[in-house]
């Protein structure tokens, strides 16, 4: 290769930011000999894209969406207006910076769209391609739990309650309930959930399965459409329960490195999350469904132990703004300390960054026709080292379905 083309973050290795911080860095081009082209351009850029196809009958429709969120274009060398230039043999180093818009949602790679943010290198040759260098990085908007609704700290249940009809005969009912002790959550945690099952029917229950569920909604413009994928994230069987039996079982779903929830950020991508409990139905072979919605976020509780009389003073919003982080978390903002923000809470250890298992590995080279380097990207997700409460009170009716987040 003529080029080898190196792009580096100022001391972050694994190229992860907060929406807000300043990206910066420095492009190292090796030449082994002389090359000629008519600009070297740099370009930073965030984006949303949705698609997926449907069929119907004998047709297929395409769903396409998009959304920008940055677009910075920077010449290293030349213009656009410029003739040939030479670059000469030997190491070339050109710096870097660009500010994140403070609003930007969260890196995502799913099945049908993604939501990323690049570093690309161009250059520039109008007589032949173009050569392209590409690197990705994660960008994570900070969704900080304590100022989320003072709900979440709330131990919480949701009910159903289900009758099957046998012919003129009616069973009795079958009634699930699932407990939690809280609704905020973040990756590193386990959730304590406990269901009860109340079989008053003539059939057994032969598994009972709690499921934290990842709900990803794409949406397309072109024409519009809406597009909602279930993601198991993490699930744990437990007991049967017979015909005319009630049963108690309480177990642990561990919640693993996943995006936080984003429902405002982006028009494109939203995601949400839910626990929930299913019971199959041994004769019928139907599985029957209680949901209770959580939110996964990337700042934790500051103390769960805190209830009403505190949380009521706080105030809320959906997604924490970076200004309103402490000072000394402002000076890695801007620059004067490694970007990689600690947003862990007082007498907690920083979290690790860690790759989704449950979401997508992308090609960020695809629909480029001669670009070089990793064409592999995974975002990298804050995990915590941190306990959740035992469910000691008595919970509040909060479950609810998000039959809203459904076309």
């Amino acid at each position: 290769m003529v080029v080898h083309c190196d792009i580096e973050f100022d001391q972050n290795p694994t190229g992860t930011y907060y929406a807000g911080q300043l990206v910066s860095g420095k492009i190292v081009l090796k030449c082994d000999k002389v090359k000629e082209v008519k600009a070297i351009l740099l370009k930073i850029s965030g984006s949303a894209e949705a698609l997926w196809s449907e069929r119907s009958f004998t047709t297929r429709q395409m769903y396409y969406g998009r959304e920008d969120y940055l677009s910075s274009s920077t010449y290293l060398m030349g213009s656009e207006q410029s003739a040939k230039a030479t670059i000469a043999t030997g190491v070339h180093t050109y710096t870097f910076a660009c500010q994140l818009p403070y609003n930007c949602p969260s890196s995502f790679e799913g099945s049908h769209g993604h939501i990323r943010y690049t570093v690309k290198v161009l250059l520039v040759r109008p007589w032949k391609f173009d050569n392209v260098y590409n690197r990705a990085f994660t960008v994570l908007r900070v969704t900080d739990l304590n100022f989320e609704s003072p709900q979440i700290r709330i131990p919480s249940t949701s009910e159903a309650y289900k009758t099957f009809c046998c012919g003129p005969c009616t069973t009795e009912p079958l009634k699930m309930e699932l407990k939690v002790p809280q609704t905020g959550f973040v990756p590193g945690q386990n959730i304590p959930v406990q269901g009860m099952v109340i079989n008053n029917t003539n059939m057994a229950v032969s598994e009972v399965k709690f499921q934290l569920v990842m709900l990803v909604r794409y949406t397309s413009s072109k024409p519009h459409r809406i597009n909602v994928q279930r993601v198991n994230v993490s699930h744990i069987k437990s007991d049967s329960v017979l015909r005319h039996c009630t049963r108690s079982m309480k177990e642990e779903l561990h919640v693993p490195a996943t995006p936080p929830t984003c429902i405002q950020g982006s028009a494109v991508i939203q995601i949400v999350y839910q626990i929930e409990m299913h019971c199959k139905m041994k004769s019928l072979n139907k599985t029957q469904i209680v949901t209770m919605p959580v939110i996964i976020g990337n700042v934790p509780l500051a103390n769960n132990t805190r209830r009403f009389n505190v949380i009521d003073e706080q105030p809320t919003s959906r997604n924490r703004d970076i200004r309103e982080l402490p000072s000394e978390e402002n000076e890695a903002k801007e620059g004067n300390a490694p970007p990689t923000l600690d947003l862990s809470t007082p007498n907690m250890p920083p979290p690790s960054y860690e790759e989704s298992v449950h979401t997508q590995r992308s090609n960020i080279n695809e629909g480029e026709e001669h670009a070089f380097g990793t064409n592999e990207f995974a975002p990298l997700y804050p995990v915590f080292n941190v306990s959740t409460p035992s469910l000691n009170q008595t919970p509040l009716p909060l479950g609810i379905d998000n039959k809203s987040f459904a076309p």
